[in-house]
């Protein structure tokens, strides 16, 4: 929660991890929210995915 991450692919926005979802059967996701952004703004992606750098990376 609250941790920051950038798409790698040179995007300037930023999305902060605002909630873990972990049901059983399913890989754990975050739920990233644009910063500043708008609820809608909101992205479902694996953890996995965010453990990526070719795809995320940290913001610190």
């Amino acid at each position: 929660m609250g941790d920051r991450f950038t798409r790698a692919a040179g995007s300037s926005k930023v999305y902060v991890v605002t909630a873990l979802v972990d049901k059983p059967g399913l890989l754990p996701h975050a739920c990233l929210l644009l910063e500043d952004g708008m609820p809608s703004d909101e992205l479902l992606v694996s953890v996995e995915a965010l453990g990526d750098r070719k795809h995320w990376r940290p913001v610190p």
